[in-house]
């Protein structure tokens, strides 16, 4: 059968039409942008810079450990010469479950927040920040979420952000682990699993009852939705499992904790497993 010409552009309208529709379908998905807190140009040297993640209802995005399956988000900067920026901040994920499967990651929204280091004496009036977001979203089935991000800052002016940004960076802070020498915990190595014990007593507004543990590293512990505590009276007892398909024995407990189900809290530890 021999097709007419307008027949032919009819049907090639038709495809480009669909796979627009589908690419922006799928884009709208997960979006993207960088923002910046309020900053001082003649008195602060650091900016505070955050990758803002919004995400479909039922879609998520992994933590820098993923967990059982999927891709950690990395953020990688590019930045005028003789600035400095530091690593980004994740605060503290979600637990998704599927059968065995456990993932560490965020639905809804997300803000990952680095500093921005200003030279002295720079001589930059405006500069320009890109931001490379490599990324999976899943839900049923997972798609690649990657985008390349810029924002132009004026470092002549103050600069103030809407209330909804300033907020984020806000809330996003307070999710924020932190290191606090009152959370008392030791290890312990067994034969096949390692042990962390944490103190009870430690929190002046109430007695702990529950600790989990978030690796950083993934593919070193076996993930866990509901992680099993001991109550030995001063401590609780957390044990974790090593994955069984790890390619290293870990020699470090690195990750964070978090405390009573409290996931607006979480703590980091790094200690060393000895025998």
């Amino acid at each position: 059968m021999k097709l007419n010409t307008t027949t032919i552009q009819l049907f090639v309208f038709i495809v480009l039409l669909s796979t627009i529709y589908s690419f922006a379908q799928q884009k709208s998905l997960a979006e993207a942008k960088l923002v910046v807190d309020s900053f001082l140009p003649q008195k602060d040297s650091i900016i505070s810079i955050g990758v803002l993640i919004n995400l479909q209802d039922d879609w998520h995005i992994y933590w820098k450990n993923p967990g059982d399956s999927g891709l950690p988000t990395e953020v990688d900067f590019i930045i005028p010469k003789d600035f400095t920026i530091s690593e980004i901040k994740f605060p503290a994920p979600e637990i998704f479950s599927s059968d065995e499967i456990v993932n560490y990651g965020y639905s809804h929204q997300v803000l990952l927040i680095a500093n921005l280091y200003i030279p002295k004496n720079h001589i930059q009036k405006e500069v320009n920040i890109l931001a490379k977001l490599t990324s999976l979203i899943c839900k049923d089935l997972c798609k690649p979420f990657d985008t390349t991000l810029t924002i132009k800052l004026d470092l002549t002016k103050d600069f103030y952000p809407t209330k909804l940004v300033s907020d984020e960076f806000d809330y996003t802070r307070n999710l924020l682990s932190i290191f606090d020498q009152n959370i008392k915990v030791s290890v312990i190595k067994n034969s096949n699993s390692v042990s962390l014990l944490v103190d009870k007593k430690i929190l002046s507004e109430s007695e702990i009852s529950r600790v989990e543990f978030y690796p950083y590293k993934a593919g070193v512990f076996k993930n866990k939705v509901n992680q099993p505590n001991y109550d030995f009276g001063k401590y609780l007892e957390l044990v974790l499992e090593p994955d069984p398909f790890r390619v290293e024995n870990p020699t470090y407990i690195n990750g964070i904790i978090v405390l009573n189900d409290d996931h607006n809290k979480s703590y980091e530890i790094n200690l060393p497993i000895t025998d």
